[in-house]
């Protein structure tokens, strides 16, 4: 699958964030899509104010959403390759 790039030819981050609401809202469907959206555009926002170096905040991101999700008492739905 091909991304659009952004000016420094690394997937624009915006992308990644709306994946990772997407992939988030599956494991936690009982959460409110709106609230997993905000945990995770403010929590980047958070991270990227105090970095030094972006490479990762994507990723960091989204460690972070998924701690306080399941603090939350979350129910979380792991994907499972075997259907048994």
């Amino acid at each position: 699958m091909t991304e659009p790039a952004a000016s420094d030819g690394l997937v624009d981050p915006e992308i990644a964030l709306e994946r990772q609401v997407e992939t988030l809202k599956q494991r936690f469907p009982d959460a409110d899509e709106g609230e997993i959206s905000t945990l995770v555009h403010e929590t980047h926002q958070r991270l990227k104010d105090g970095a030094s170096i972006d490479s990762h905040l994507v990723a960091l991101t989204e460690k972070q959403v998924t701690e306080e999700l399941r603090a939350g008492d979350g129910t979380v739905h792991i994907r499972s390759d075997n259907p048994a």
